[in-house]
């Protein structure tokens, strides 16, 4: 009997060290807002996104609850794809910081390609952005928008569709003239 308890402790510490890997948790980094989460919702068989069709769908989990892009119908949206180790990526995020605080109706996603929450979140301070930076571990939702290079942007209109693409970084002027094809 004695052996059996001793082998069931065991097997309960190991159980207990070993078990299921939880999601990791959505948090706040400074202002920024990091989505641990996030799902390609639009798996349409299209090979990527393009300028006058409906940007593809997905989810993304914030500390206080899950979004959708589709959500956000009636804003203008940049979805940014990006990523910590891609130095233009990290040199236009004040340009995307400063035309989110000059046009409050402006709703920036940052979307993290193939790299871990807690890669973001340790960056996340170096940035000091406001807009969330979103997970996208398996690279799903790059993928369903054909982003092959970063960073690449793409421009959403209020309808929901795609007013442009732009391959590479974006300066202040360059950014401006884009957002002002946004309808």
């Amino acid at each position: 009997m004695r052996h059996a308890i001793i082998f069931l402790s065991f097997i309960f510490v190991l159980v207990a060290c070993t078990g299921a890997p939880q999601a990791s948790q959505p948090l706040v980094v400074g202002e920024t807002p990091i989505a641990s989460e996030s799902k390609l919702i639009d798996t349409k068989p299209d090979w990527a996104a393009i300028p006058g069709e409906k940007a593809p769908d997905f989810s993304y989990t914030l500390a206080d609850g899950t979004y959708k892009l589709s959500d956000l119908r009636g804003k203008p949206v940049i979805v940014n794809f990006w990523a910590t180790w891609c130095l233009p990526c990290v040199e236009e995020m004040p340009e995307f910081e400063a035309a989110r605080r000059a046009n409050p109706d402006l709703v920036i996603l940052a979307v993290n390609r193939n790299e871990s929450t807690e890669a973001i979140a340790a960056f996340a301070p170096k940035v000091g952005v406001s807009f969330p930076l979103i997970t996208d571990r398996d690279g799903a939702i790059g993928e369903r928008y054909g982003v092959t290079n970063l960073p690449t942007t793409f421009f959403i209109n209020r309808d929901g569709t795609i007013a442009a693409r732009h391959l590479g970084a974006l300066t202040a002027a360059r950014l401006a003239e884009r957002l002002a094809e946004v309808r």
